[in-house]
Parts: structure tokens; sequence; C-alpha cells
């Protein structure tokens, strides 16, 4: 990316050719993918050789973008003008409403890596910019009054008007953009328009627990549900089988990550979709994501990169549609492994740390006493297990390298969701 960066800092779409018309979409990979590779390995110095190349694309963002009578985010249409691709109800949204909310993603992310790499100004001025970016966002995209999320005007619907879908309100959940005080309505309103029918682009009815969002929102969706407490909302959305939907297109006969949902059907073959119908695309698979992170559980610790220290959380599923889940996560110190089963009237945990390294485990349960391990009461100093805290429905156990099996009544296990 660094190698076909143009000269006013704009990064293309396609390396090594330079050439693209995702717009700022796509260009924020610029800065999203070196922190992700950071996150998950650890390497400092791929931020360092990267950061002036970022540096250069947020000062892109700030010359070349940014209506000066309005303030908002415009892209140049030789660049591309790209919002939620692919969403069967895109043409609802205002596009500058993502755009706006991914710049804010992209600033968050360089006062981070300013402050590991020790340039404190720059993090003060990126920090200094992500205050009045957020306070514009908020402004121009939230009815506080409402909680509801709405247009700028600029590309969309009319100004003010409600821009009531499932990425509209999931880009602001993921990204921390709401208040405190607007998230729980906010997360509902989310949550209602995933529960509900909704109407697409193409002027048919989809069932509740449609997959709405396209590239961008699908990244998000189920992060942004369960975060807020809607594991039921997200489980019923990933266990779905009518279009729009993830397994619809495994019911199709697929095995690999389609670029679209229905890029072959059994009913219209490949329909008007030769144009464009890669049938190895990364996008709508981002959903495998939440599943080693939420489902199973096996979560990365921004503090400790690279996995010496990371978080076990698994989310059993609350609709119970789902009885169990196992997998594992190839870490540089080793295999992490994690998986939950219901069964029999209880919830079997295991895990594995590898050596050299420790975790953090969340468990939703009633109380302390309510975890056995060996027919055993958890407790901490017993078989690497340090540090066992309960407080509000949820038990923190602090663990050291090892295997552990636990056992947990199903109905002492709390079941996030609404």
């Amino acid at each position: 990316m660094r190698d076909v960066q143009r000269e006013d800092g704009r990064f293309p779409d396609v390396a090594p050719l330079g050439v693209g018309f995702g717009g700022l979409l796509w260009g924020s990979a610029g800065i999203t993918v070196p922190w992700e590779v950071y996150q998950q390995y650890g390497d400092k110095s791929l931020l360092a050789a990267h950061y002036a190349a970022m540096g250069r694309y947020i000062d892109y963002i700030l010359a070349k973008t940014i209506n000066p009578e309005t303030g908002i985010l415009e892209q140049e249409k030789v660049w591309g003008n790209l919002g939620d691709w692919l969403g069967p109800e895109d043409n609802k949204n205002d596009k500058t409403l993502m755009w706006e909310a991914y710049f804010l993603y992209d600033l968050d992310i360089m006062v981070k890596v300013s402050k590991l790499l020790g340039k404190e100004s720059e993090a003060r001025r990126y920090a200094d910019l992500y205050r009045k970016r957020k306070d514009f966002f908020l402004r121009t995209y939230v009815d506080k009054a409402t909680a509801r999320t709405i247009s700028s005007g600029a590309d969309g619907p009319e100004k003010g008007k409600p821009v009531d879908i499932q990425t509209s309100y999931v880009l602001p959940l993921a990204f921390g953009l709401v208040p405190p005080e607007l998230r729980e309505e906010f997360a509902a309103r989310l949550a209602q328009t995933v529960r509900r029918e909704n109407v697409g682009d193409d002027g048919k009815t989809y069932p509740a627990y449609s997959l709405m969002t396209g590239f961008i929102g699908t990244a998000w969706i189920s992060k942004a549900l369960s975060d807020n407490g809607y594991d039921d909302v997200a489980y019923k959305l990933l266990q779905q089988t009518t279009y729009p939907s993830w397994l619809y297109s495994v019911e199709q006969g697929a095995t690999t990550i389609w670029e679209r949902l229905n890029s072959y059907t059994h009913v219209d073959g490949f329909g008007e979709n030769n144009r464009m119908n890669s049938f190895n695309h990364y996008s709508f698979g981002a959903v495998g994501a939440w599943m080693y992170a939420y489902s199973l559980g096996i979560m990365r610790d921004e503090n400790h990169p690279g996995f010496k220290h990371f978080v076990l959380s698994p989310r059993v599923d609350p609709t119970r549609q789902m009885r169990f889940a196992r997998g594992h996560y190839d870490s540089l110190y080793g295999r992490i492994e994690s998986a939950w089963e219901v069964k029999d009237g209880e919830v079997r945990y295991s895990f594995t740390v590898p050596a050299n390294t420790s975790a953090t485990l969340y468990l939703p349960v009633a109380s302390a006493d309510k975890v056995t391990g060996n027919g055993r009461v958890l407790q901490a100093g017993k078989e690497g297990v340090k540090e066992v805290v309960w407080q509000e429905g949820m038990l923190r156990v602090e663990v050291l390298s090892g295997t552990y099996h636990w056992v947990v009544a199903s109905a002492d296990v709390l079941g996030r969701r609404h």
C-alpha cells in the first residue's frame, strides 16, 4: 500500500496496480490494516514503518475531502462514491455518515499509534481532531431526542430525516461514538431493525433477522449487537437461512465466501451477476471474526498485542439453537482453544491457554460458587487460577497457561439477551 500511495496521500484500492474507485471506506485500509496486524502479532516495527504514510492519508482527508462550508466529508467522484456496497438497503443510507464514522475510527487509531511510537505531539493533534470531528458527527448525524441516526442532506435522504437502517446504527455503536446516555436506546434501535421485516432497495420485503448490511456494516453488526446485550439477536441473525443471510449462500451450495449473498441460486443460477461475481471474497465472511471473538470468546487484549495475554469470554447461545461451539486459534505462542456445550442441564466449558501466556476469563454466572472443576468449586490459588472475582453477574478469572474444564448448571448461566 505504501508503494502505491499517491503523492497527495490518497491510498488506492488495488496494490501494486495503484488503481481504485472505493473512496474513503476503502482507503481507510491504509490505517486499519497496519493496526490490525500489530494487534494480532505485536510487531511495533510495522507501525513505525507505515506511520508516515498513515499521516499523509489523514492530511489528504483534511485537505481534499471536507466541504469548507458545511464541514461534511465529500469524495472526489473520480475516486469513488461507494457506501455500504452490495447492502440490500444501501440507497436509504447517508454515505457521508459512514465516511465520517470511519474517519473517526481512523483518527482514534492514529492517537493510539502515535502514543505507542512516542510521538506525543502528534497524539495530541489527532486527539484534538477526533474530539472536534466527533462533536460534528453527533450534531450532524444523531438526533439525541429520539436516539436515531439522521441524514446530513449531503447524500441520500433530505437533511434531518431519520436514517433508520442497520448500518446507520452499527458503525456509531461499534466505534464508540454514541454518548453513554443514548447507548441503550440506540442499541435497541439497531436490534429493532434486525427483528423486523425490511423493504430493500429492490422493493421486496425481507423477513425478520435478515442481513440488510453490505460490505461495511456486515463487518461490525454482530459485534455491535453482542457488545450491547443482544447476543440472542446476533445468534438469530447468524442462523437465518433465507435471503439475505450468511447461510442462504450455504443453502445454495457455497463452500467459500461469495462477493454477493446470492451469487448463485438454485432457481436463477448466476442471474445477472456474471459481470461482477467473485466466489472468493472476504467481506461477508467478516462474521467469522465474531464467531471467534464472541461465540468462542477468543479475544485480543489491546494492551497486550500478539496474544501474550488475551481474553476468553465465550457467549453461549441464549436461544439454545446452537448447542455447542469449539475451535482454536494458532497464536505466536501456541494454540488457544475454547469450547462450550449445553448438555444434560449443564454448560461445559473447556479452555487451553498456551505456555508462557495468561488469560482473563469472563463467565456470566449467578455467583462464583456455581462454577466447578473436577468436582470442586473454582478457587484462586488452585490449578493455575490466580484470581476469582464475581461482580454484578459476571465472573472474572485470571488464569495461567494450562487446560481447564469447568461446569455450570444451565440455569445459572446468565444469557445476554433482551
